[in-house]
């Protein structure tokens, strides 16, 4: 819960019904009062999709004239759930229509707590000092413990004092909810708080039971449980947990049940009881699941509300399930690989999906066995725990599963500089290419072997995801040397060699020369652009030379006489032209030669053609009609896109640029990379497709050309390249 919600529901339902039911007749018919008190009811109990979902009605019924009424409760509700913005445009609004006094002091304290839940104390202070100077008594006391969590090195004295006023308040059931508010802001503070959380919330749970109320005694439970975990006393935070769910079988929110299950797995892990903290993971994540679609997509700090909070339940109960099977080898106990395996995998779907910001238009998790992998063929899926690195490898004869001890820390530290080197070519990527192959690749190297694989597909997660897996050295060749590599999210099924066919039918398009498109762009963008990429023997850092790639124009020439294609390049190479060509010719491959950028978010990732920018929703837009034909995009290559450096999301945007394009496979490149190096591997890599017909071999025979050249040596040149494998 963000900081500062602990308004007491009070039903304002007077004029304002009054208001709903005369402002739009679509309501005429609805008993709004039982509404919104059903909806008050479910956000007290914890269950916040029913609340808000009614609420929501009210507002779209409604329209232009809801009240602030409605607005108010829906703010308060979507801050609950972390949804700010939201949040804020519903408060600030409902505070614009507030009546002077009570109302508007009810309001600001809301919006007040809003502003000191996203850590704005300038924008929150001035509203809550307006709720407490005039609201009435419960929006005062609401506005003081918000105020509360402002005050630095005095908020223990604060709290203090409030817990002694709240002995004053006449209504049980309020002065359990202030205890409860009062109890997790002092466990929050540490030792200095004990006394003052435990006292308060111990009341909160005795006033609850003897109102019964047994939805506010389970969140005094939850909350004293928590502060028993905290202080490292498992046995006493168990008890009370159990007692929590126990009492939260008479009327079950998921959302909670959540919480509860997950302190349960975590303390009887600690407790070294691994088959019922394996139970208890497994109950938590079922309840996860149930809420998964509802939880809200926000990023702090580049890393999704939903992989921030909730990966570590996946990833105690993938570690608990690979414990439990015993290594490998165990047929038996098989299974509990595969599903730690899919466990793990659900969390890179997840992170996709927020990339992406939709979790409905993506195709669920594939689940992949051993029967559908072809004979040298291999999925790695590395698992970043905290003490240790799992490699699962699966392969046609089953999965194995081995295990390096190392620090999370220093993988993801490693994982980053061996990126930042070989994509500034530094010399330093050498000894760092060995020691990722240590980790990722050594522990493996028998089994891969011993099923004579040729074929490496890479589920990477995190930081891996900025490693070029084809650069990794075993101190005598490149992995690119020894195997055909693709790379994999959790959406994916790993890449068969199938048989060779001939070349399908294409669409080049590409921009040498930037026309229209350079004036929507700001100048940081084209400075940015400008500056990362490296032309051989030229550089120009304004302008439409900025956006200059030279060696597009002859690598569209030289693919059009090797490929069945049509062509855009420049002038021709328009929005609306790609759409048009694309609605109306059943291509197969569509080969994109200008700049595309992914970073942290897909808002802001985006392709460039000659007249306007393609973000990867318009690309989903233009490609519409092409996914209505039921005739999938086989391949989809951007040569000459980038990923933020340093930004362990952007490389998704190789991966959600396929999804929106409902590509089976898309070939991309982590970092710019020189222009004559680009046009060289393209041409190469489509005649080893034309030969081979399998896009992970073609991509490795391109790659080992370029190596194999004097002036290719680095990897740089040629690692940068990526092929992401996908099937809808």
């Amino acid at each position: 819960m963000p900081a500062g919600c602990v308004r007491t529901w009070r039903l304002r339902v007077g004029l304002m019904c009054a208001l709903l039911l005369g402002a739009a007749g679509a309501v005429a018919a609805m008993d709004l009062p039982s509404l919104l008190r059903a909806a008050g009811e479910h956000r007290q109990r914890g269950n916040l999709r029913l609340s808000t979902g009614l609420l929501e009605s009210a507002r779209d019924q409604a329209g232009a004239a809801c009240p602030a009424g409605v607005l108010a409760e829906l703010g308060v509700n979507y801050l609950l759930v972390n949804r700010l913005p939201e949040a804020e445009s519903h408060l600030v609004e409902a505070y614009r229509k507030a009546a002077p006094g009570v109302e508007a002091a009810t309001y600001a304290n809301d919006l007040g707590a809003l502003y000191a839940a996203s850590a704005r104390p300038t924008l929150a202070l001035p509203l809550l000092e307006q709720a407490i100077r005039d609201g009435d008594p419960q929006v005062r006391m609401s506005a003081r413990l918000n105020r509360a969590r402002l005050a630095g090195a005095d908020r223990l004295a604060t709290l203090q004092t409030l817990a002694r006023e709240v002995d004053a308040v006449d209504d049980p059931v309020a002065r359990a909810r202030y205890r409860i508010n009062i109890g997790a802001q002092a466990r929050s503070l540490g030792n200095a708080g004990d006394r003052l959380a435990y006292t308060s919330l111990n009341e909160a749970s005795q006033l609850a039971a003897a109102g019964g109320q047994a939805w506010l005694q389970v969140q005094a439970l939850n909350e004293l449980a928590q502060l028993y975990e905290d202080r490292g006393r498992p046995q006493d935070a168990l008890v009370l947990t159990d007692d929590a769910l126990a009492r939260s079988a008479v009327d079950p929110v998921p959302e909670m049940l959540m919480k509860l299950h997950w302190r349960r797995a975590r303390v009887l892990r600690a407790m070294g009881r691994e088959s019922a903290a394996l139970e208890a993971f497994q109950r938590t994540v079922e309840h996860l699941e149930a809420i998964r679609q509802d939880i809200p997509i926000t990023y702090v700090d580049g890393v999704s509300s939903f992989r921030s909070t909730f990966e570590p339940i996946y990833l105690g109960l993938a570690e608990l399930l690979i414990k439990q099977a015993g290594g490998s080898g165990n047929a038996r106990n098989a299974p509990m690989l595969v599903r730690a395996r899919q466990i793990v995998e659900r969390v890179r779907q997840t992170e996709l999906q927020d990339y992406l910001g939709d979790r409905c238009g993506i195709t669920a998790l594939n689940e992949v066995s051993a029967s559908r992998l072809a004979a040298g063929s291999a999925v790695l899926s590395p698992v970043l725990l905290e003490h240790h690195l799992v490699l699962l490898l699966e392969t046609d004869a089953g999965i194995d599963v081995r295990q390096v001890e190392i620090e999370a820390t220093r993988v993801r530290n490693l994982a980053r500089a061996f990126a930042a080197s070989v994509r500034s070519s530094d010399s330093q990527a050498l000894p760092q290419a060995q020691a990722l192959h240590a980790l990722l690749i050594a522990p493996i190297e028998a089994l891969l072997a011993a099923r004579q694989v040729k074929l490496l597909t890479v589920v990477p997660d995190g930081p891996l995801r900025l490693v070029p897996m084809a650069a990794l050295h075993d101190g005598t060749r490149y992995l690119v040397e020894k195997y055909a590599l693709a790379t994999a999210t959790g959406t994916t099924e790993p890449v068969r060699a199938g048989a060779p066919r001939g070349l399908q039918r294409a669409l080049l398009a590409g921009m040498s020369t930037p026309g229209p498109v350079s004036a929507k762009l700001s100048q940081n963008v084209t400075l940015a652009l400008a500056s990362t990429r490296t032309l051989r023997g030229q550089r120009s850092d304004d302008g439409l030379g900025a956006l200059a790639l030279p060696g597009v124009a002859e690598e569209i020439r030289s693919l059009s006489g090797k490929l069945r294609a049509d062509r855009l390049l420049d002038a021709e190479f328009t929005v609306e032209r790609f759409r048009k060509q694309v609605s109306e010719q059943p291509y197969e491959v569509i080969h994109i030669a200008s700049h595309a950028v992914f970073s942290a978010n897909a808002s802001e990732s985006f392709v460039l053609a000659f007249d306007d920018v393609i973000s990867l929703d318009l690309l989903h837009t233009l490609l519409r009609e092409k996914q209505q034909q039921q005739q999938p995009i086989e391949l989809l290559t951007l040569s000459a896109c980038q990923t933020a450096e340093g930004d362990d999301r952007a490389p998704l945007g190789l991966a959600g640029a396929a999804l929106r394009a409902q590509a089976r496979s898309a070939l991309g490149s982590l970092w710019p990379v020189d222009d004559q190096a680009t046009k060289d591997l393209m041409i190469a890599f489509y005649d080893a497709l034309a030969r081979e017909g399998n896009k992970p071999l073609a991509l490795q025979k391109a790659q080992r050309a370029l190596l194999a050249g004097a002036s290719y040596r680095h990897p740089f040149f040629w690692a940068a390249f990526v092929l992401t494998v996908r099937e809808p």
